[in-house]
């Protein structure tokens, strides 16, 4: 049996690890259609699923196989950011619906905090393996209380301030510390805080430099810093390893694999309904 481990592999490939290790009720070294069938996960096409992941067509699938390496790789990654990050063609609303109908993994209208947990989960693996992070985010509405389940029409979608290389060298040095500020406050996912202690980068270079290698990302894409996505990286590789594998994270990473699905040579195989 071939063991992938977090050191070395992306994000995606280690939370697909977990998943793994929620289903492997025997702990043995594969998976069986029964097992992955005894979890609700939303009420997936299990079949599928499982054909999905066995690559070999054995009847098992074993820790090797239950990695998106081939799936969800580089490129594939990098597509799922530009496509769900800034083309004029999606509006706002159009893609609030988007997101909330994937998010919404049980299909009763309402996203649950768990549900809303577990879609950040993946975006912000995927975003930390590209190395850039869409320019939309979704936030909830003034007064919503987040910890109720919330309907679409309690989210908004935002903008991360985005700009173009050509668009640095005009903007003034005394209202550059001003962009950096604002690009420092608008969360996590464009970059952290510089830790306590470090040294202030207020030289107007290096702030130019830093937006421009911000700026460098795809179309509606803001980039991480090469300096920070390291860190970036290691610290969610260290969240995902001690946090539980919850019910709606399962869904969304069996939808994930849905999403690719193809049937073998020969036709599909009969779909198990999870619920049936």
């Amino acid at each position: 049996m071939t063991t992938i481990s977090a050191a070395g592999s992306t994000l995606t490939q280690q939370l697909y690890q977990k998943l793994f290790d929620r289903l492997n009720l025997d702990g043995d070294d594969a998976l069986t259609l029964d097992e992955i069938s005894a979890v609700d996960a939303g009420n997936v096409k299990v079949s599928k699923a499982f054909e999905t992941f066995d690559a070999d067509a054995d009847g098992r699938v074993t820790r090797a196989e239950m990695t998106p390496a081939d799936t969800f790789g580089a490129d594939t990654l990098n597509a799922l950011i530009q496509a769900q990050s800034g083309s004029e063609s999606i509006s706002d609303q159009e893609y609030l619906a988007d997101w909330f109908a994937q998010t919404d993994t049980d299909g009763d209208g309402l996203v649950s905090k768990s549900e809303r947990e577990a879609s950040a989960d993946l975006r912000r693996a995927a975003a930390y393996d590209a190395g850039y992070a869409t320019d939309r985010v979704l936030m909830t509405r003034r007064g919503v209380d987040a910890d109720q389940p919330l309907s679409v029409d309690d989210f908004l979608v935002g903008r991360h301030l985005a700009l173009k290389p050509t668009q640095i060298s005009e903007i003034p040095p005394e209202l550059q510390a001003g962009i950096k500020e604002m690009l420092d406050s608008s969360g996590a996912d464009v970059g952290p805080t510089p830790p306590e202690g470090a040294p202030a980068q207020t030289s107007p270079e290096q702030i130019a430099a830093d937006l421009a290698e911000r700026a460098s990302g795809p179309d509606g894409g803001v980039s991480f810093l090469s300096r920070e996505i390291e860190d970036l990286r290691a610290s969610e590789a260290a969240r995902i390893a001690a946090a539980p594998m919850s019910d709606a994270l399962t869904a969304r990473l069996f939808q994930q694999a849905l999403n690719s699905w193809t049937p073998r040579e020969g036709g599909e195989r009969p779909v198990v309904e999870a619920n049936a």
